[in-house]
């Protein structure tokens, strides 16, 4: 089961898609909020491989301005649809489509926290993702992507000025920020 672990939604419980996807754990989701907390009142964030749309829903609870769920599965989009509505939540956006199509796409805003989570398998979603977000000029001054894994992952980090890696059993979390 998984929930909304702090915020305006605290203690909600989120629906999760039956298959294809495995929701970033509770514990998980609020130690990335604590090691990103400054960063999300009035930002701006993107959720790619979206999944349930936990962590989107999580940093609208505290304080984001607006959250943009992206995912290929239509089951995945009208999970996280149901869980804005039962929220009664109006600051998230959802797109059913891949994510370079998403972000070859132009206009979007520019995302102040990213959230990238493909399916652990797919090892080059996240080097691709960091990428396409980089060379589109589609991140903050002070952005900050968030890279959930297992195993390990090879993605050119060299434009981000701090990083952090915090494990969590077989979970490995890679914070990078832009700015100090």
């Amino acid at each position: 089961m998984i929930k909304v672990v702090g915020g305006k939604y605290r203690s909600r419980i989120l629906q999760t898609p039956d298959q294809g996807t495995e929701p970033t754990k509770n514990r998980v989701r609020e130690a990335i909020a604590s090691a990103i907390g400054d960063l999300l009142p009035g930002a701006i964030v993107l959720d790619l491989f979206a999944g349930s749309g936990a962590f989107g829903i999580e940093c609208l609870s505290r304080g984001a301005g607006e959250a943009h769920f992206v995912d290929l599965s239509p089951v995945a989009i009208s999970i996280i649809k149901g869980n804005l509505r039962s929220l009664h939540e109006e600051r998230g956006h959802c797109h059913q489509m891949d994510y370079r199509s998403y972000l070859q796409q132009g206009h979007q805003p520019l995302y102040d926290l990213v959230f990238l989570d493909p399916p652990y398998a797919n090892k080059e979603a996240y080097a691709n993702a960091v990428s396409m977000l980089l060379a589109g000029n589609l991140l903050s001054q002070n952005a900050a992507i968030v890279l959930e894994y297992e195993g390990g992952i090879a993605v050119d980090l060299s434009s981000f000025a701090k990083i952090k890696e915090y494990t969590y059993g077989k979970t490995k979390v890679l914070i990078a920020r832009r700015s100090l």
